[in-house]
């Protein structure tokens, strides 16, 4: 008897543990069932059971007792009713019900959410991040503010100035990415430096992102000038209405949507692609750059935007300091410090090779600049960003003459520039996107403009990702007997034109780092007194690099010899 009643419970156990946790999804107003809802137990990486026609849906049972069980559909502004998430506990072999709150059809505006201090409270490790970006200083950034209004800084109103050079109500739409929650309310009207809100002032604030409901796929139009649809909820709590990456965000508090479009690289291309909306020329087109490389491509090299500008937190922990927050894995704790381009970065995804012989009393140098590790061009952005790559060769401390071979093109120099730092006309390359246009439509065409003012694209030698640049050189040896050659290649990517950077008296950049950055240099010594003829030498490159093609040689060596063994 003892047997029997020990199987019957190991047949009840198995039982009540294949049960699951099954349950209705419903709409808390009318109670009717809601299919397609996305349901998971809050924190899990597994991919979410949908909820049927009926609302119903079954989960196996979870390892713990306790867990909260959360429902949502993904926003979609063509239907005709939206949710929050939902939750309710459950434990193994319970029946549940998830109730969903619907979101308010209409918004308010004029709204100003307050300054983004205030979500700290809750999130302080995402704003202490996000304080330490650009984005956070995007609505007061005073490169911006110099060439919009002439203000930013102390020499702002030298040269360039909107609007000095424009219509009385031409607002140039700085304000639409740079004041984002200040403009989104009475789109393309707003000047940057007439904003007074805190949330204007907050430039990309918290809500600058999380209340942006949608992307859609018009990526040239500019922001919420028909690319993106931003949403202030009517309500007593309008801050709180937020949409976000993560299904399963049920926090009393928080009235928390689903918008899978945010681990989407669209959905950066509403401020990070753009064309200018009177002539169709590139503001900036990361986003289709991004769409054109390797990165893009299905499979295990496949990387979007967010994991290279938001990638995972290095340990598990809250996205939340509230007490009684669930413990998320690192995957859904992404980083808001938003880093772009700085000395880590650009070495990590730019590579220079430099090669050289001499043949016929010239030193042949031949130059690679490879863009392997960014998911765009290199330099991406506002068009006044660029590089320059500086070939300098010398014999016993003496330049050596170029004869053939591309130079600096003009923005490498101050205008008219003879000081340190000026390389135009020096042996190089040029990498940039030089906008050509009539200032406020007017007069003659010029350059570089502005994606405000431009018409055209006069040139653009950036280097799309995963592609590389080659350049050839030669200098005449002429005169020159024995003695010590040396070959350098300096690879220098600046933030701004360096003649706007010297007549605006910029002498670093809106968040303290460096105008100029040093990417890459390599160099090599060549000793003239043992060469005699056309001599093949082997490339300059790094260490590693250096250490690399030992080994192949070493392997090659190997092999070749393996053969002459085998010969009859």
């Amino acid at each position: 008897m003892y047997r029997y009643l020990t199987l019957l419970g190991l047949i009840l156990a198995t039982a009540s543990s294949q049960a699951g946790i099954s349950g209705q999804v419903v709409d808390d107003l009318t109670g009717e069932a809601i299919s397609g809802a996305r349901v998971r137990i809050q924190t899990s990486l597994a991919e979410p059971e949908i909820s049927g026609f009926d609302g119903r849906f079954a989960l196996p049972d979870p390892t713990d007792d306790n867990v909260t069980v959360t429902a949502v559909t993904p926003f979609d502004s063509a239907a005709a009713i939206n949710y929050i998430t939902g939750s309710a506990p459950a434990g193994p072999g319970d029946a549940i019900e998830i109730r969903l709150t619907r979101l308010p059809l209409a918004d308010q505006a004029p709204y100003d959410p307050g300054s983004s201090v205030e979500c700290a409270s809750c999130h302080f490790d995402q704003f202490s991040q996000w304080q330490e970006s650009r984005h956070a200083g995007a609505g007061v950034n005073p490169w911006v503010l110099d060439l919009f209004s002439g203000d930013g800084t102390p020499g702002g109103a030298e040269g360039f100035v909107f609007r000095d050079t424009h219509d009385a109500d031409d607002t140039g739409f700085c304000a639409t990415c740079h004041n984002p929650v200040a403009d989104a309310q009475d789109p393309g009207n707003v000047f940057m430096n007439e904003v007074t809100s805190d949330s204007g002032l907050d430039g990309v604030g918290c809500l600058g992102c999380h209340q942006m409901a949608e992307v859609n796929e018009n990526t040239n139009s500019l922001h919420h000038l028909g690319n993106t649809l931003y949403r202030f909820p009517e309500d007593s709590s309008t801050p709180l209405w937020v949409w976000g990456p993560l299904d399963d965000v049920s926090f009393d508090i928080m009235r928390a949507s689903y918008q899978p479009g945010f681990s989407d690289s669209r959905y950066c291309a509403s401020c990070h692609q753009y064309n200018n909306p009177n002539t169709g020329a590139p503001g900036q087109t990361t986003f289709d750059e991004w769409l054109a490389s390797p990165f893009a491509e299905p499979g295990p090299g496949f990387r979007s935007c967010q994991d290279c500008h938001m990638p995972p937190a290095e340990q598990d922990g809250p996205i939340s300091t509230l007490f009684g927050q669930p413990h998320r894995p690192a995957e859904q704790r992404r980083s808001h410090q938003f880093v772009g381009s700085n000395p880590q970065t650009l070495a990590a995804a730019i590579d220079l090779e430099l090669h050289w012989q001499i043949a016929g009393g010239q030193l042949q140098i031949q130059a690679r600049v490879i863009n392997h590790g960014a998911g765009h061009a290199f330099p991406t952005g506002v068009s006044i960003r660029n590089a320059v790559l500086v070939i300098e060769a010398t014999a016993n401390g003496q330049a050596l003459t170029q004869i053939s071979g591309p130079t600096i093109p003009f923005y490498g120099s101050a205008h008219g520039g003879t000081e340190a730092g000026d390389v135009a006309g020096q042996p190089g390359r040029g990498f940039a996107r030089v906008l050509q246009g009539r200032i406020n439509g007017e007069g003659e065409s010029v350059y570089p403009v502005l994606f405000i003012d431009a018409e055209t694209v006069r040139s653009d030698t950036r280097i799309p990702a995963g592609q590389s640049d080659r350049s050839d050189y030669e200098f005449s040896l002429e005169g020159v007997f024995g003695g010590q050659a040396e070959v350098s290649a300096r690879l220098l990517y600046r933030r701004a034109w360096r003649d706007l950077a010297i007549t605006k008296n910029w002498d670093e950049t809106p968040s303290g780092g460096p105008i100029e950055i040093e990417a890459e240099r390599v160099t090599a010594q060549i000793d003239l007194n043992d060469i005699a003829g056309p001599v093949q030498m082997i490339p300059a490159m790094r260490p590693w690099a250096m250490l690399a093609l030992i080994s192949l040689l070493m392997a090659s060596a190997w092999a070749t010899g393996s053969r002459d063994h085998l010969r009859p």
